[in-house]
C-alpha cells in the first residue's frame, strides 16, 4: 500500500507538469529547437555503491552550435531494488545572447522504482543549490527542486529489451527549501532499448516549457542519452 500511496502523491506532480504543458501552446512567446546529447558511465564500486560521470552536449536546431555543455559527477548508493540515493556536483556553460556563462550546483536525488505486473513507475526527486553567473564572474545563489515521474512499459514482445518511456518533470524554485516559484516543465515520450549488456540508449522527443522573468519560452528537442557500464 504505501508504494502505490507514493504513486498517487507523484502522480498529482506529474499531472500539474502536464497542465503546464498542455496550456503552454497559446501563451508561448518564443519557440526554439534543440538537439541533446548525453552519455552516463557508471562504475560500480562494490554491490550498493557505484560513481557516474554525466557528460551532456546540447545543440541549436539539428546541427547547429554548442548552446550549453554540462558535466555532472556524482556518488550513487543502492539502498534496496527499488530506492538509490545519489550526490554530486555539476559545470554547467550555457550560451546567453552571444556570451557563455556559467553555473555550479550541488545536488542530492532519491530516486525510485515502483514495479507494476506490466510495466514499471519510477522517479525521483532532486534538490540543487546553484551559483548562477549572471554577468562576467558574478553570481546569483539560489535553490531549486526537481520532481519527476515516468512510466516504462514493454513493447514489440522484446520484454525489457524495448520499452516505450514517458516521464514529466517540474521545477521549482525554491524559499526557505521549500517550493515557490514555477521555473519549466519536462514532458518526453520515447523509447528505451538495451544494446548490450553494457549498454542501453534512451531517446525521444522532449518539450521544454520555460518561464524565464515573465517571458515564456518552448523549447522543442530531440534527447539522446546513451548509458555506459563500465
Amino acid at each position: 500500500m504505501p508504494n502505490y500511496t507514493l504513486a498517487n502523491t507523484l502522480a498529482r506532480v506529474a499531472l500539474i507538469g502536464v497542465l503546464f504543458f498542455l496550456s503552454s501552446t497559446s501563451v508561448a512567446s518564443a519557440q526554439e529547437t534543440y538537439t541533446w546529447n548525453a552519455v552516463f558511465a557508471d562504475y560500480q564500486l562494490d554491490s550498493v555503491q557505484g560513481i557516474r560521470l554525466e557528460t551532456h552536449y546540447r545543440a541549436k536546431d539539428i546541427f547547429g552550435g554548442q548552446q550549453q555543455f554540462i558535466l555532472r559527477p556524482s556518488y550513487v548508493r543502492k539502498i534496496n531494488s527499488q530506492l538509490t540515493l545519489s550526490g554530486g556536483y555539476s559545470f554547467l556553460n550555457t550560451e546567453k545572447q552571444a556570451v557563455f556563462l556559467e553555473e555550479h550546483n550541488v545536488w542530492q536525488q532519491i530516486f525510485y522504482t515502483i514495479p507494476l505486473k506490466k510495466s514499471t513507475f519510477f522517479g525521483w526527486l532532486r534538490a540543487e543549490e546553484r551559483w548562477v553567473e549572471k554577468t562576467a564572474s558574478e553570481f546569483d545563489f539560489g535553490g531549486r527542486l526537481r520532481f519527476r515521474f515516468g512510466w516504462r512499459k514493454p513493447v514489440l514482445g522484446l520484454g525489457k529489451k524495448f520499452e516505450f518511456m514517458a516521464f514529466n518533470e517540474v521545477f521549482m524554485f525554491t524559499k526557505n527549501l521549500f517550493p515557490h516559484t514555477f521555473n519549466q516543465n519536462w514532458t518526453f515520450l520515447g523509447f528505451r532499448a538495451v544494446l548490450s549488456p553494457k549498454a542501453t540508449l534512451v531517446s525521444g522527443y522532449q518539450r521544454i516549457h520555460q518561464d524565464k522573468q515573465g517571458v515564456i519560452l518552448e523549447k522543442n528537442l530531440w534527447s539522446s542519452i546513451l548509458f555506459i557500464r563500465l
